[in-house]
């Protein structure tokens, strides 16, 4: 935070919110973000849930952020699978006071490929580097989602995990930092809340 880094909410329990009562969803997001908030001082306005999850039967669940206190929410993605193709890819307000910040996706062809977890590890660093300027260029107030376990090339395996939760999370480790380094070479970026309070 000393550094210009802001705090957002991503769950208390990292629990997905499809899973669980509306209720305890709404309980545990208002305690999530009160311990931040005592933990560091400062307002936290953004979530984004668990695994993308305010789908299915919390679909509409968005709605309670306002008065949760968030300025803007990243939980809604352009994908099959965690989300639904038919979202917008860029940012928009879903009520008023609340944006989504959709998280950036590859759109230049089938399949679509996240530009966050495995995509910018596996994929050819030019179609990367090219897309990440590109939302650049357009000021698209997108999010580089990034784990920070994404830097540890000596991640342990996930024993009793899908294949697909294994490709997710081992895929393209070795080396990440350095080809992160260079995608991100040169480009000017912002914190959310700094973009949402610019609009």
């Amino acid at each position: 935070m000393a550094e210009g880094h802001a705090i957002g909410l991503h769950g208390l329990t990292h629990r997905r919110a499809f899973e669980m009562e509306r209720s305890d969803w709404r309980s545990s997001v208002r305690e999530g973000k009160a311990l931040l908030e005592d933990l560091s001082g400062q307002a936290v306005v953004g979530y984004r849930a668990p695994e993308w999850s305010l789908r299915g039967q919390a679909t509409d669940w968005w709605q309670e952020l306002p008065e949760l206190g968030f300025r803007y929410d990243s939980s809604r993605v352009p994908l099959s699978v965690i989300g639904d193709p038919a979202w917008p890819r860029r940012p928009y307000r879903l009520a008023e006071g609340l944006w989504e910040l959709p998280p950036p996706v590859l759109w230049s062809g089938p399949p679509r490929s996240p530009l966050w977890g495995w995509g910018p590890r596996v994929l050819p660093f030019s179609l990367v580097r090219r897309a990440i300027e590109t939302l650049a260029q357009e000021d698209a107030g997108t999010p580089l989602v990034l784990h920070p376990w994404e830097l540890d090339e000596g991640q342990p395996d996930l024993p009793g995990a899908s294949l697909g939760h294994r490709f997710a999370h081992g895929a393209g480790l070795r080396g990440y930092g350095s080809h992160l380094r260079d995608l991100l070479t040169g480009l000017r970026l912002v914190s959310l809340e700094a973009w949402v309070a610019d609009r």
